[in-house]
């Protein structure tokens, strides 16, 4: 399913989101100069790879929605699948692009250099490597928190809904 897949890169854009939070926001259009550095930010977190499954993904569901309704055009589909593959491979550098705009307006250059040296640090390095570990085994204290959450705020709803008369 993509679902995952869309919760990995939500993920993903949230971590890259919350790093860059605005600590200046400039007005100004970012020099190509200031762009390349916020993009080796990105690439620096590993954010640049979050993006690079996404269109043979998308593809893939593509087809399998297709061949459910229509299996006899599996061999012209797959060709046309790969065809399609080579061509959009590099589309998801509109993303990046898209993403270092943000980050070059909500970081100086001189900050941008900071949070280069950071994650290209050990430290950083390894921030960096253990950062989609950290997220996956976060994501599982998360969903099992708002289960819990979940029946607590009904039970909690229905108690105070009895106290004024009303049976949910």
């Amino acid at each position: 399913m993509l679902f995952p897949f869309v919760r990995r890169a939500g993920c993903a854009l949230l971590i890259a989101g919350s790093l860059a939070a605005p600590a200046f926001a400039q007005t100004a259009q970012p020099t190509p100069e200031h762009l390349a550095l916020a993009r080796a930010v990105l690439d620096f977190t590993g954010a640049g790879t979050s993006f690079d499954g996404v269109v043979p993904k998308l593809l893939e569901d593509a087809r399998n929605v297709i061949l459910r309704t229509r299996p006899t055009l599996q061999a012209d589909l797959d060709a046309a699948i790969l065809q399609l593959n080579t061509k959009l491979a590099n589309r998801d550098e509109e993303l990046l692009t898209s993403i270092a705009k943000v980050y070059a307006s909500k970081f100086s250059e001189a900050e941008l250099k900071e949070i280069a040296g950071f994650y290209q640090s050990p430290t950083g390095q390894k921030m960096t490597a253990a950062l989609p570990d950290v997220l996956r085994e976060s994501f599982v204290f998360a969903q099992d928190w708002s289960r819990r959450m979940s029946v607590e705020v009904m039970s909690q709803i229905r108690a105070e809904m009895a106290k004024k008369g009303h049976e949910i």
